[in-house]
């Protein structure tokens, strides 16, 4: 299947659980191997004014329509790990 930019960008992210990362602003392309090689996710409203969540593309297991299933254990919370 072939999914435009334009359908990519300002989808859902969400982990394998169903957490909702953000939406994805932004991806990086290795033009070399002509792949997708990172995606920035950018957290709710409040979160906008931090840096987006960087996911490796390898960390996505599935690209749908409207959202990108990502693995669970890339994400934790950050309070936990302190």
């Amino acid at each position: 299947m072939f999914i435009e930019a334009k359908n990519i960008i300002n989808n859902k992210a969400v982990t394998q659980s169903g957490q909702l990362l953000g939406r994805v602003i932004d991806f990086e392309i290795d033009t070399i191997n002509q792949r997708v090689v990172k995606y920035y996710i950018q957290g709710d409203l409040i979160g906008f004014l931090k840096k987006p969540l960087i996911i490796n593309a390898d960390q996505v297991i599935e690209i749908k329509k409207d959202k990108l299933i990502i693995k669970d254990a890339v994400v934790f919370d950050v309070e936990y790990a302190k």
